[in-house]
């Protein structure tokens, strides 16, 4: 299948927002700005990505177990290799390197373990299930809602898995066909759902903005305020999703999506942190801007090297097409 710019295009554009999203909860949320800006990117962002990593998965029938489970055992090591680099960039900083490789997973690393059990569960899912999207959807839409209702929390993303599988699924059904085109198509529709939902959202921020990470804690009471969350997710990530255009410049950035996600977290700790301590630098949002894209160069930069991108796919790559590159459900097309 030809590769898909446009999603390229879809990718680096978010790449580039979690990047901006981190360095502002980083340095500076208060300011009214950077507060407005860091509400509107959480709104959708990782939905959305969770959103495209479904959109880039195979039908669990075309394709076999071995195949699977070499694609999950990829993320695996990626996740066992990153656990203990972010460990040891804990240390760098002052931390405790025991402390840090002993939260399973660590950080930003949620998303691969999530991945994992994404994969798993759809590959495993019964086909008779699998063929009533709207019944799989009612279900793990009803299960994003409700596990909130749980303590799981962060120890091994369980809760995040089960929060955000109901946009995988979005994703994967969307890609086979099986949405209704009048209703993932309607633009005007998700753009008012979105202009209702983000007012309301920003208003009740700070307590349901906390639903936005898929790992807190509420109660009944809060359920609602959890749909009205949910409400503007789906609608903010298809209306970006049917608005992106193939956009040369972000090409790169999302063919190499994970590998910027992997160590952006590394370039702020480890360089800009010290930076803007050190010599008491404004993060102001124009400041943001810039500090965004000076990571992003640095990333850039970085992804010319070997070793960092192999510690990024450590082992098997697939085979490559005849017909040219393709895009699959494989790590190095996510977030």
């Amino acid at each position: 299948m030809a590769r898909d710019y446009r999603i390229d295009s879809l990718k680096g554009l978010l790449i580039i927002l979690v990047i901006m999203g981190h360095i502002i909860t980083t340095f500076d949320n208060q300011n009214v700005v950077n507060h407005a800006v860091m509400g509107l990117i959480y709104s959708f962002h990782m939905p959305l990505f969770i959103l495209v990593s479904g959109y880039l998965t195979k039908n669990p029938a075309q394709q076999s177990p071995r195949e699977m489970w070499r694609g999950v055992f990829n993320i695996f090591f990626t996740l066992v290799i990153f656990q203990i680099l972010n460990s040891l960039r804990v240390q760098l900083c002052g931390g405790s390197f025991l402390a840090a490789i002993q939260i399973i997973p660590f950080g930003v690393l949620w998303y691969l373990m999530c991945l994992i059990y994404w994969r798993i569960a759809l590959y495993y899912t019964p086909k008779s299930l699998l063929r009533r999207p709207a019944l799989y959807l009612g279900i793990a839409l009803a299960a994003s809602v409700l596990i909130g209702l749980s303590h799981l929390g962060n120890p091994f993303a369980l809760q995040r898995a089960i929060n955000f599988y109901f946009f995988f699924l979005l994703g994967y059904y969307c890609r086979q066909g099986a949405l209704s085109a009048r209703w993932w198509n309607n633009n005007v529709l998700h753009a008012v759902v979105a202009l209702l939902a983000l007012p309301l959202l920003f208003w009740l921020f700070p307590h349901c903005g906390g639903f936005l990470n898929g790992a807190d804690h509420y109660k009944f009471k809060d359920i609602p305020e959890k749909l009205l969350v949910l409400s503007c997710a789906v609608s903010m990530s298809i209306l970006i999703f049917n608005l992106v255009k193939d956009v040369r410049v972000l090409h790169d950035f999302g063919k190499n999506s994970l590998f910027y996600y992997m160590y952006h977290f590394f370039i702020i700790g480890l360089i800009l942190q010290p930076l803007i301590k050190n010599f008491s630098l404004s993060v102001t949002f124009p400041y943001i801007i810039l500090y965004t894209l000076v990571v992003i160069v640095i990333l850039y930069g970085m992804s010319k090297v070997k070793l960092f991108t192999w510690a990024v796919e450590p082992i098997l790559k697939r085979p490559k097409q005849e017909s040219g590159p393709s895009q699959t459900e494989s790590p190095d097309h996510k977030s």
